[in-house]
This record gives structure tokens, C-alpha cells and sequence, in this order.
């Protein structure tokens, strides 16, 4: 069995620029090619603030799974404060699950989840099992792929978590989601993205790490040079050269920091975790570099691989 999740960026209302123009395309495009769509919301039920995405949502005959997920924050909440009074706010599991079930009445399963309690929780291994098509009916029951055993794991049904009617999913029906056909990878398939990128998105994310602020948001970096050892090297030491690009000079002495300071430390976090990805000692020269307004500029947005050529 092969299951592709795909992983749309965060729904914009109103896109600003064309980047984010460039990520609601992508989600709309994955809208499109889904055979299933799984709306992850959260306790306090976070809408999907584009409205015509979301009718769009409610009038597709595409079975529907919603996860309601942080349900781990139950008891941390304070339901009296003055956040979450606003309307319509959820604080509870079932008031979280009767909502959804309002807004997405023909959705197949709303799933309370606690996805930072890892793999084996009830939640995961229930949606894990409905989206894998259970197990097949001649075989001793295993919770860990059987989707009613996973389902009664959860504990007794908070009204709404199936249509009306309904008490539960059975494995045929688990099984009928998705249709069958050949693998997109094959078995010894690890990614379908270069080395480059996984280094430029190290990067980016200890520009995050460290930052803490909204600048990392316009940083986008590039990889200028990635030189691997040879086998005779008496040294195996991977040597990169990465350009940290920023929209204005401001952002840039940001970035930088007074004496380098700041720079320094993302390029230590960098290469912390590059030399855990790579698995060998790596030598990172960081550089940071104006590229005006590049989230609004179509031309470097497809050279930098946001937006599809046309």
C-alpha cells in the first residue's frame, strides 16, 4: 500500500503578494488532485479563513476526514478567559466535534488527535488505519491496523464523530477511500528532492531558530556551491556556500547582527543540524544579500521554484 499525504501551505485569505499568490495555487492545485480530503483544525476550531476554499470544501462529493487536533490542551485551558469567549471558539471536544460536524455534516469521520503525543496515539493509529484501509476481514483482529478496534480505542463516540446513523467505520469502507492503482516511488524511493534542498531548508529554518522574528519570513536562501569528498579524501568534509537572500538593507543588518553576531549563530545551528542530516563534518560559509522584493517578483519566484513556469 502507498499512501501520498500532500501538505498545502497555510490557506491565505487575501494574498498579499505573489508568493503567497503561488502558495494558494498550490493549495488549490492539491484541492484538485486529492482523493481525500483531511481538514486539520484544532481544538479551539481555527478556521480556514478562505471562504470560497471552504464552500468549495462543503460542496465536494470527496470523502472527508476532519482531525481536530492539540486535544492534549483540554486541561490547560481556561474557558472563562476573554480569548477564548470569542466567537466561535471551541474549548471542549465535543463542542469542537459538534461544530465541525455543522459546518461539514456529510464528513465520513471528525477525529480528536494529539498529534505531539507521537505515532501511538489513539488518534493517529485510528486515522492512520482508516487512511491505509484497515485490515483484511479474515484476519485476527490487530488494533493496529483493524479500523472499528482502532475507533473503540478512542473511548465511547462524542456525538457527531460520525454521520447519523453511523457508530463507527468499517474496513470495507476504510478500504473504498482510495482507489487502487500502481506505486508513484518505488519501495527504495527516500525523496524526489536534490541534496541542495534539504540543506537550503536546514538553513532557513536556523534562520527561524535564531531570528525568532518576522524577518525570517522574507529570507530565502540558496545554495551556491555543495562540494562532496571524494573517497581518496584524507578529510570527508562536505564544503557549501549558501546565500541568504532579504528584501530590504534593514532586514539584511538583522540578519547579520551587530559584527556579524547574529549570522554566526545561524550558521553554528546550521551546521549542527546539516552534520546530523549528512552525517559528516560540514564547512558553511554563509553570505546575506539584498534581492528587493523578491516575494512579489514572478521571475525569481519560478527561479527559486515557488511558481510552475506557464
Amino acid at each position: 500500500c502507498q499512501l501520498c499525504l500532500v501538505d498545502t501551505p497555510g490557506v491565505i485569505e487575501n494574498p498579499a503578494y505573489k508568493l503567497q499568490e503561488g502558495m494558494m495555487e498550490a493549495v488549490m492545485g492539491a484541492f484538485h488532485d486529492a482523493d481525500v480530503l483531511l481538514v486539520v483544525t484544532d481544538l479551539f476550531s481555527t478556521p480556514i479563513p478562505d471562504d470560497d476554499l471552504f464552500t468549495k470544501v462543503q460542496a465536494s462529493r470527496k470523502p472527508i476526514i476532519v482531525v481536530i487536533n492539540k486535544v492534549d490542551l483540554t486541561e490547560k485551558v481556561n474557558p472563562d478567559s476573554e480569548e477564548n469567549q470569542e466567537d466561535g471558539r471551541t474549548v471542549t471536544i465535543p463542542d469542537a466535534v459538534a461544530k465541525w460536524r455543522s459546518l461539514l455534516p456529510n464528513a465520513m469521520a471528525i477525529l480528536p488527535l494529539s498529534a505531539a503525543d507521537g505515532p501511538n496515539n489513539a488518534g493517529v493509529v485510528a486515522l492512520r488505519n482508516i487512511l491505509l484501509g484497515g485490515q483484511a476481514d479474515d484476519d485476527e483482529i490487530d488494533i493496529d491496523q483493524d479500523v472499528p478496534a482502532a475507533l473503540r480505542n478512542l473511548g465511547r463516540p462524542v456525538p457527531g464523530m460520525f454521520r447519523t446513523g453511523e457508530r463507527t467505520i468499517e474496513n470495507e469502507e476504510a478500504r473504498a477511500l482510495l482507489p487502487l492503482g500502481p506505486p508513484l516511488y518505488s519501495e527504495d524511493t527516500l525523496t524526489d528532492r536534490p541534496e541542495r534542498f534539504f540543506a537550503s531548508e536546514m538553513i532557513r529554518a536556523s534562520l527561524f531558530r535564531t531570528l525568532k522574528k518576522e524577518v525570517p519570513y522574507c529570507c530565502e536562501v540558496r545554495i551556491e556551491a555543495f562540494k562532496e569528498p571524494k573517497a581518496q579524501d584524507k578529510k570527508q568534509v562536505i564544503r557549501m556556500k549558501a546565500l541568504v537572500l532579504v528584501e530590504r538593507e534593514s532586514q539584511k543588518g538583522i540578519v547579520v547582527g551587530k559584527g556579524g553576531e547574529q549570522i554566526k549563530k545561524v550558521g553554528i545551528d546550521a551546521r549542527k543540524h546539516l552534520q546530523d542530516f549528512f552525517q559528516t563534518q560540514v564547512m558553511l560559509e554563509l553570505n546575506v544579500k539584498v534581492d528587493k522584493d523578491w516575494r512579489k517578483n514572478e521571475k525569481r519566484l519560478k527561479e527559486y521554484g515557488y511558481l510552475k513556469p506557464k
